[in-house]
């Protein structure tokens, strides 16, 4: 079966059915390169993978649509707090579609310390890459991904109906095995 033939991969809000754009990649792949924006001192700054590896770290992606919405607020504060307990070994990221000062204003409200604020709103690319972009509303939909240092995929989670909650313990679990397993960790 063709690309051209194959059933669009989809999401459900209430029950509702979108189309995603992309692809998402394989576990065990090194992921695509990105583009995101974050803010900071009134400047917006562009974000890649390279940027994101370069603390030679694990990285959790947490991805929402809008911060806005009760179930983002919920899935960043959630990631938020588990994230503790990893003492600074991994790097955590919130993308959603917001405006870059939107999802710095939402952190700060509401105490978030351990996620960095990434946007998607610009040109999608993120969305496109990582195959979670809802085409009809061009915004992102639920997912959860982790990384290694070398920015091969561990963990892949599209959350098939948009307002449930992702697997937070299964993500969870694969940092911890990939904390336990970097390069200069302690047996």
């Amino acid at each position: 079966m063709t690309d051209e033939t194959a059933t669009p991969r989809c999401v459900t809000f209430r029950g509702t059915a979108y189309t995603l754009a992309g692809a998402v990649p394989e576990i065990g792949q090194v992921v695509p390169d990105f583009r995101l924006s974050k803010w900071l001192d009134a400047t917006r700054i562009e974000v890649t993978l390279d940027d994101t590896l370069s603390a030679g770290l694990p990285v959790l992606f947490s991805v929402v649509q809008s911060v806005d919405a009760p179930i983002s607020r919920l899935q960043a504060k959630t990631f938020d707090l588990k994230l503790a307990e990893f003492e600074g070994a991994v790097v955590g990221a919130q993308v959603s579609s917001d405006l870059p000062n939107t999802i710095n204003r939402f952190l700060y409200q509401e105490d978030i310390l351990r996620l960095d604020g990434l946007s998607d709103y610009f040109d999608q690319n993120f969305g496109r890459a990582f195959g979670v972009l809802i085409e009809e509303a061009r915004i992102l939909t639920r997912a959860v991904f982790v990384i290694d240092w070398q920015g091969v995929l561990h963990h892949a989670e599209v959350v098939p109906e948009i307002t449930q909650q992702p697997d937070y313990e299964s993500a969870i679990a694969v940092l911890r095995r990939l904390v336990v397993n970097a390069p200069g960790a302690i047996a």
